[in-house]
């Protein structure tokens, strides 16, 4: 919505479907409580231009990717995230 996401949640066009059993069996309360995904919108504009940066920090300890994406309605995405050498 803002034009602000994680570059890892990107990559997902729709969350994928999980089976389900006709029974549930009965589960601990205590480890029932886990948290549920967040609904997110389908991105439905299409990308017009891409650029692809990655540049070592000063340290030498990790690079530094950016994407910037420029979308058919004019709107740019600029995606960024750090990545360790292993």
């Amino acid at each position: 919505r803002n034009g602000i996401y994680p570059l890892m949640n990107f990559a997902a066009s729709r969350p994928h479907a999980l089976p389900r059993a006709l029974s549930q069996p009965q589960e601990d309360p205590q480890k029932a409580k886990t948290p549920t995904p967040e609904p997110f919108d389908v991105e439905t504009r299409k990308v017009v231009q891409m650029q692809c940066n990655m540049e070592l920090n000063e340290d030498k300890s990790q690079w530094h990717l950016t994407l910037l994406l420029i979308l058919e309605d004019k709107l740019h995405r600029q995606l960024s995230y750090d990545l360790l050498p292993s």
